[in-house]
């Protein structure tokens, strides 16, 4: 996926625009590359590796509180964690999907890490959240995306990406691998959030971040048409 963030200052937009995605053309890690391990700290600020986690297959999602999609998919994503224990369940924290003038772009990593913790109390998100840097290396590599999700087998091969998560076809993907069966033929569409959900986030980030969503929205629906099912 090519978007217009060359630098940190440009990767922390500080405000949304659906010209900064081009949702047809995803350049993230593909089904069948192997991970790419990054050093990253947990909200506790403990650095782990990506690699800590593939003692088991490894369902990895990427969020931030600003993130419709990803604050919707909190719950049900905990609900089948419950459900599938042979699993670890990470969220890479990424950049503000959609800034505004509450919750920020993030200026410095401190800010990145403040942003995260109130996500898990906003979002009571129990499950483990990794911070990514502030120039979103990580982020970069697996597609820079806001709510992508890859499913990485203990042998570090990705074994499924979805540019979108959408915990309704989650499951029989996981059950499917956990029988080391291929998943390709399920079909997986990209989740559309609600409309209390997306203004519950949007509005806790700011009435900017609510403003620029709305406003973005035409081309933003258009970009999604335009990318069809490739998600």
């Amino acid at each position: 996926m090519k978007t217009n963030t060359n630098n940190s200052q440009n990767y922390n937009y500080p405000r949304f625009k659906a010209d900064f995605y081009q949702f047809h053309d995803f350049m993230g890690l593909k089904e069948g590359d192997r991970f790419i391990d990054y050093e990253l700290m947990t909200a506790e600020g403990k650095k782990v590796k990506i690699s800590d986690f593939l003692d088991k297959p490894l369902v990895f999602e990427m969020g931030s509180i600003t993130c419709p999609m990803y604050g919707g998919h909190v719950n049900p994503m905990q609900e089948i964690a419950k459900r599938h224990p042979e699993y670890n369940f990470v969220v890479l924290y990424v950049r503000e999907a959609h800034p505004g003038n509450i919750i920020k772009n993030h200026l410095s990593q401190t800010d990145k890490v403040a942003a995260a913790r109130e996500a898990i109390r906003f979002y009571d998100d129990r499950r483990t959240i990794l911070i990514d840097n502030l120039d979103g290396k990580a982020h970069k590599t697996y597609g820079e995306l806001p709510n992508s999700m890859f499913i990485i087998g203990t042998d570090g091969v990705i074994k499924y990406v979805r540019a979108w998560n959408n915990t309704d076809y989650l499951e029989p993907i996981l059950e499917h691998i956990s029988k080391n069966q291929s998943p390709d033929n399920l079909k997986f569409r990209p989740a559309k959030p609600g409309v209390i959900q997306s203004f519950k986030t949007l509005f806790h980030g700011g009435w900017v971040a609510a403003y620029d969503f709305i406003v973005e929205l035409p081309l933003l629906l258009k970009k999604h048409y335009k990318a069809g099912n490739l998600f």
